[in-house]
């Protein structure tokens, strides 16, 4: 005798909503951080003060999905900032993409959930990226000199965004249900 189980077609997943709410919420932050600085930096607010934020995002989301996601996250918000920018399209897109893929795997035997391990790995990314989208302007377009490329975006990229870095990690640990 054999028992036959049959099974509805319709199989309900629970983490169907919350994944997509967790999309939304990522796009949200994308989007956000690529308007915010730019913002700023239009209206003189903050002596012009202006953290990559979609750094932030990608930094946070490679240290929470891994190498695929850091990957895609970081092309997504390249894409956005070259839309938004008057940069060469596609650089920014190249920089963070690899960006997110090398923090996923640097990170991997660290203890990624503890704000100070982020807020460093945010502070050796942003050095990571500046200088990928400085080798990348030497490659593709005429960079500025090297010693006024340092001291006019790439240190001040490196402590803005890192000053900034923990309100906008717990503000999406709190968005993203982590920091209850």
């Amino acid at each position: 005798m054999s028992i036959t189980v049959r099974r509805p077609f319709h199989h309900f997943i629970s983490t169907r909503g919350r994944r997509w709410r967790r999309r939304t919420i990522l796009s949200a932050f994308l989007l956000a951080s690529v308007i915010i600085p730019g913002a700023w930096g239009e209206a003189g607010f903050l002596f012009d003060f202006r953290p990559d934020l979609v750094l932030i995002v990608v930094v946070y989301w490679a240290l929470r999905k891994g190498p695929a996601s850091g990957w895609f996250v970081g092309m997504a918000g390249g894409a956005m900032v070259d839309i938004f920018s008057a940069g060469r399209l596609g650089l920014h897109s190249l920089t963070l993409a690899a960006t997110g893929l090398l923090v996923a795997l640097a990170s991997a035997p660290l203890y990624r959930a503890h704000l100070t391990t982020r807020v460093f790995m945010v502070a050796g990314s942003t050095l990571i990226s500046s200088l990928l989208y400085y080798l990348l302007l030497v490659v593709f377009s005429s960079p500025p000199p090297w010693s006024y490329a340092w001291r006019e975006a790439i240190w001040p990229s490196i402590w803005q965004t890192t000053l900034v870095s923990p309100l906008w990690l717990w503000m999406m640990d709190r968005a993203l249900g982590r920091g209850r």
